[in-house]
């Protein structure tokens, strides 16, 4: 996989987000601004200010035509994608490290380092629930409408699984011997992947949340998880500089992209990844201040 490097940023990036219906993505990090980018022609396009704190998480909510930056101070900050104007903002009383927008309940979800899952109702500007997941950070959450489940991924090594309809808790374990720092659904929902401080990957039965492999991935934590769009596969990355990618079919390794294994790889710490829609191309960001755009051949 070749990788095509973007420059724009002057300190380590934290977030990444595509659009899902355009040809854009946005990167945000220890910079005053969330960065715009053309992924079509690999190029910048504009800077998103004011933004006073250092943003770790991003969304894209398309039936608001927003994009979403939560911060490490606790602000919130809702931008016209249009306009790329500042429309609203929230303060929160902690850290926020994962946003996600349920489309089906026009919800958004938010989570933070004292360990909460905040509820935005855009509409309204404003918090319509909250509730306490662990008293510990909480660096990723996923959902799966189907299973009307949401999974929350928590510094205290547990993982605990909610009713999306309701965030009634239904189930807490010990996933990991460290903190648990990344989960996803595989699109099918027929199980759960989470990735730790321990650098393992477990795969979970989503009928009866047992443990079904254990995946020795990477050296050092890892930060993410995310399934390709359409085809058998999902990415990783770490505090260990590199992206995996694996075979959802067997959990066997497809690829690794490091500076290790002769690639264009990072030379420091992979913070966040996320598939273009199209599923042609994985974005990866990195301390080393760049947005890499890798190229995908299946």
């Amino acid at each position: 996989m070749e990788a095509i490097n973007l420059e724009g940023h002057s300190n380590p990036i934290y977030a990444v987000v595509a659009h899902p219906t355009k040809k854009l993505c946005y990167t945000a990090g220890n910079d005053k601004g969330i960065v715009e980018w053309d992924t079509d022609k690999q190029q910048f396009l504009r800077l998103f200010k004011p933004v006073a704190h250092t943003v770790y998480a991003l969304e894209i909510v398309v039936q608001h035509n927003l994009l979403v930056a939560g911060c490490s101070n606790g602000d919130i900050l809702f931008f016209d994608i249009e306009s790329g104007m500042l429309q609203f903002s929230m303060t929160l009383n902690s850290a926020v490290f994962c946003i996600k927008y349920v489309a089906n309940k026009k919800e958004l979800l938010l989570s933070t380092d004292a360990g909460e899952i905040i509820i935005i109702n855009i509409n309204e500007q404003k918090i319509i629930h909250r509730f306490a997941s662990g008293t510990q950070k909480i660096r990723s959450f996923d959902f799966n409408v189907a299973l009307n489940i949401l999974a929350t991924a928590s510094n205290d090594n547990k993982v605990r699984l909610y009713q999306l309809d309701d965030y009634t808790l239904i189930n807490s374990f010990e996933a990991h011997n460290m903190g648990v720092g990344a989960i996803a659904f595989s699109p099918d929902g027929q199980v759960m992947l989470t990735g730790s401080r321990d650098a393992h990957i477990k795969v979970w039965d989503t009928q009866n949340w047992l443990c079904q492999k254990t995946i020795i991935a990477h050296l050092f934590a890892i930060y993410q998880i995310t399934f390709h769009p359409h085809l058998p596969y999902f990415a990783t990355c770490s505090r260990d500089k590199s992206i995996k990618i694996w075979r959802s079919k067997d959990y066997s390794l497809y690829k690794n992209l490091s500076i290790d294994k002769k690639t264009n790889g990072h030379r420091l710490s992979v913070n966040q990844i996320c598939w273009l829609a199209n599923g042609q191309n994985l974005l990866s960001v990195s301390d080393d201040k760049l947005l890499k755009m890798w190229l995908f051949n299946d």
